[in-house]
Order: C-alpha cells, then structure tokens, then sequence
C-alpha cells in the first residue's frame, strides 16, 4: 500500500489532535511520522503495524505540541515576558559595548594598556602612576589623553560613553 493513500486522513488525524491553533502543524507531525516510520520500517512488519505506529506518533507528537503551546501562554500571560524583556535588551547592548571595548583595549600599545590598568582598575591617580612608573605626571596625562583619542577612534564613540564604559570595565575588574 502507498502512503498517498491514508496521508489525507492521516492529516485531518492531527489537525484534530492539534486543535483549531495549532491545526497549521497538521503537515509537520505526519511528515515527522512517516520519517520516524521509516527509521523503524525494520519493526514494523505490515501495513497495519505500520498505520497504528503512525497513529501512535502523531498523537504523541501532537500532544507535545499542545503542551508546549500551553507553556508558552501561560509564560506570555504571566507577565514576565514584558518585565524581563527590556532589562535583557539593555544587558546584550552592554555586554557588546564592553566586547568591543576589550578588543579595542587589546589592540593599544602595552604602555597605554598598563596606564588603563592603573588609573581604572586599580583607581590611581596620575601623581601616583607617575610615581610607580617613575615617568613625570604630564607624560602620564598626555598618554591617558592619547589613550582615550584611540579608544574612541577605535570604538567610534563619544568621550562620554568610553568613560562610562571604562567605569563598567573598572567594576568588572574589581
């Protein structure tokens, strides 16, 4: 016997077990079926043991769809979809920024890498890291100030969001 003959009914079989919303998934749980009866053609011995596998798949199938369906309401209508949903953005959008910021850190020049470090991670002062590199305060301060032009022609940012994202280093760091 082929196919062709019972998949007709085989689709109105789950378009019934999927219910009205979910009948548009009628196709993919008899088509999953068939594919599964087919990977298990070996057990099943004729067309009858064949035709009650495919009923048995279909059902099992749908029913797991149902289910998932159901969860799904019941998570959107909880609520938490639109109170999680914002943060979430927020914290992906911050995480990039801070991705492209250690990339764009890793590319300066270890001095300037080692100023960074110094003035935002461990919060010295340029006094104190001229002290502890042994190199005047205004060479420190004209090098942060290098730092920082490169940094924002890396990132391609304003000086305002590079400082706000160095503060976010800063506490990561810590």
């Amino acid at each position: 016997m082929k196919i062709s003959a019972f998949y007709p009914g085989l689709l109105v079989y789950a378009s019934r077990q999927l219910g009205d919303e979910l009948s548009y998934l009628a196709e993919d749980c008899v088509q999953d079926a068939v594919m599964d009866s087919f990977n298990e053609r070996h057990r099943l011995g004729n067309s009858m043991a064949w035709y009650s596998y495919m009923l048995k798949s279909i059902f099992h199938s749908s029913v797991s769809l149902v289910r998932k369906n159901n969860s799904r309401n019941n998570y959107l209508d909880s609520g938490v979809v639109e109170q999680a949903s914002p943060d979430l953005d927020v914290a992906i959008l911050e995480q990039e920024a801070l991705d492209m910021l250690y990339q764009a850190i890793e590319t300066l020049p270890q001095k300037y890498r080692v100023i960074l470090r110094m003035s935002f991670v461990e919060g010295l002062r340029n006094a104190e890291i001229a002290k502890r590199l042994g190199i005047a305060e205004i060479t420190v301060k004209k090098q942060k100030a290098q730092m920082l032009a490169m940094l924002r022609d890396k990132l391609q940012l304003p000086p305002p969001i590079i400082f706000s994202l160095l503060s976010s280093y800063y506490t990561y760091m810590q």
